[in-house]
């Protein structure tokens, strides 16, 4: 029986294409994905003038938050377990003549050798798609000297949870999550962690020192 892992690596190389439209909805479809669309600006927001500074960009898919943070003067580096996600990112970085921005590595970042420091690291819909999402805090915390970014999908919210009956149908696990969870999965000594409530999601902001 394929892994965790497998299946949602499965699932994402199935539906690599049409999982990236998602990102030019228009209309009724893309009020009803309002939420990633606020994610996807917040974040961003929340990174600040990247001018100059390294990102590390944890399950970088097909590269929408990669190549727009490059477009802001990052040198970015994206990890992603889907060959074919990677593919579509480096086309898009190659699309926007920043290729020498974006470096695109397939693995598992707590498997992978990346030179660190980063001065910032994302993990945008990555949660979802683990039971242990600890490990991945772990290392991208080794990893990162400022600001760590990730979403998690909100469990009290009803859309997750018909998200999650679809996914689960689809053979791709799904895992939802507690503002009490959250603030024990990131209550680390030292570090400042706040929360931001985007409805269907929850952004995370957790502050270095």
């Amino acid at each position: 029986m394929p892994t965790e892992a497998g299946r949602v690596q499965r699932y994402f190389e199935r539906f690599t294409v049409g999982f990236d439209r998602i990102y030019e909805a228009r209309g009724l479809d893309r009020w009803r994905r309002r939420s990633m669309f606020e994610r996807f600006r917040l974040a961003l927001e929340l990174c600040g003038d990247v001018r100059g500074k390294r990102i590390l960009d944890v399950g970088c898919g097909s590269g929408r938050y990669t190549v727009e943070l490059a477009r802001r003067g990052a040198d970015v580096v994206g990890v992603d377990f889907s060959q074919p996600m990677l593919d579509l990112a480096a086309r898009a970085a190659q699309a926007a003549g920043l290729e020498s921005r974006c470096r695109l590595v397939r693995g598992d970042v707590r498997a992978l050798a990346i030179d660190g420091p980063f001065d910032i690291s994302l993990a945008i819909g990555v949660f979802d798609y683990t039971r242990d999402p600890a490990s991945i805090l772990q290392r991208m915390r080794q990893l990162t000297r400022r600001r760590m970014i990730g979403s998690f999908p909100v469990r009290r919210h009803p859309l997750n949870w018909l998200r999650k009956l679809r996914l689960t149908l689809a053979g791709c696990p799904v895992h939802l999550y507690t503002r009490a969870g959250l603030r024990r999965l990131l209550d680390w000594p030292g570090a400042q962690t706040a929360l931001h409530n985007l409805g269907r999601d929850d952004l995370a902001v957790v502050d270095l020192t």
